[in-house]
């Protein structure tokens, strides 16, 4: 969706969000500084690192990349991949898609010079819940050593 005034209206009046990021210009942020309180707990707050703040010249190529799924992922101090694959609400086919689509965009960011085995061990997690060891032969032929 394409936020306007009533949308931002909804949010501080509510806190009613209905979408998963946001994506904005350096124009739009005095008005995204007032929902700080209820934007930033929810890590939806526009921001230059994570790419949802753009000039205004990257916007449609920013918004076009993010509807045909963008996968964004960060490495933490440890070389940590941590990073949502989906919801409670998805089925199973959904969830594995999007960690089979999550697992071959690190594959494809592997650099030249690693060779041998990229992937170590793996962890799926809930939110509260216990992290579960991922089996990873299914990714194996994703990073093969050349």
């Amino acid at each position: 969706m394409i936020g306007n005034d009533s949308i931002l209206k909804e949010i501080g009046e509510g806190g009613a969000i209905t979408f998963d990021k946001i994506i904005a210009t350096p124009e739009q942020m005095p008005a995204l500084k007032a929902l700080a309180r209820v934007l930033g707990p929810k890590g939806l707050m526009p921001n230059v690192k994570s790419g949802t703040l753009v000039k205004q010249h990257e916007l449609m190529d920013t918004l076009k990349q993010s509807k045909q799924g963008l996968v964004e992922f960060r490495v933490n101090d440890s070389a940590f991949i941590m990073n949502k694959i989906g919801k409670r609400a998805f089925d199973d086919a959904a969830l594995l898609d999007n960690l089979t689509a999550f697992m071959e965009a690190i594959a494809k960011k592997k650099p030249e010079s690693v060779k041998g085995k990229y992937f170590q061990k793996a962890l799926i997690k809930t939110s509260m819940g216990p992290p579960l060891k991922l089996n990873l032969s299914p990714f194996s032929h994703l990073t093969m050593s050349q």
